[in-house]
């Protein structure tokens, strides 16, 4: 996660680094758990570089004031807008989930492979009976499918699934996307939209 540096006494803006992400409570490094923010640093993106004025951090968020004049109250930052919360949607949605404590893949191909996943175990329960523990389930469908279904964790770990289990992954699939766009639309009922929106987790689902 991005960090923001800025000057204790004046608030000016210092430069930019990278969080250490909580090893206790955020092992996976998922942008909506707790990050290790150092004191005078912020995730709060600052505003646009300009010209004739710096750019400080005072009372929570970024402004700007004249280069030849820092003490000068600082302009307000301009509102989020509703452009802004469905690009940090989006980008909550393609970071990933946790199904059963293991961080899986959802950008738009993985969504598409983990419903056509779902619709096989699906037809595999329904018209030849998989039951739970069967991860040869696939042979019910095509008797060529392998010995133990698997799927892919974020961390390249191969995950034996029976059928149940792949209907169950499909449902927290369709969950986690449903879930931010339910919460993005609440954010943008909003006036204004809340200046931390894209930090502050209390906007969010849950990971898990």
């Amino acid at each position: 996660m991005k960090i923001f540096h800025y000057d204790p006494d004046t608030g000016l803006l210092l430069g930019e680094g990278v969080a250490d992400r909580d090893p206790l409570d955020n092992p996976h490094g998922l942008p909506n758990l707790p990050w290790l923010i150092p004191a005078f640093a912020t995730t709060i993106v600052p505003p646009a570089h300009a010209e004739t004025k710096h750019r400080v951090f005072r009372d929570g968020a970024w402004g700007y004031v004249p280069i030849d004049d820092p003490d000068e109250e600082p302009l307000p930052e301009p509102l989020p807008t509703t452009g802004e919360v469905d690009t940090e949607r989006d980008r909550r949605i393609t970071a990933g989930f946790i199904f059963e404590g293991v961080l899986y893949q959802s950008d738009k191909e993985a969504r598409e492979n983990i419903m056509g996943a779902h619709k096989a175990a699906s037809d595999a329960m329904m018209l030849f009976g998989a039951q739970p523990g069967n991860l040869a389930w696939q042979q019910l469908l095509n008797p060529e499918g392998p010995a133990e279904f698997k799927w892919i964790s974020a961390d390249n770990t191969r995950v034996p699934m029976d059928a149940p289990t792949v209907l169950r992954f499909g449902y927290a699939a369709l969950t986690h996307k449903s879930s931010h766009i339910f919460a993005a639309s609440d954010l943008k009922s909003m006036d204004p939209i809340p200046s931390d929106f894209a930090t502050n987790p209390v906007y969010w689902p849950a990971a898990t």
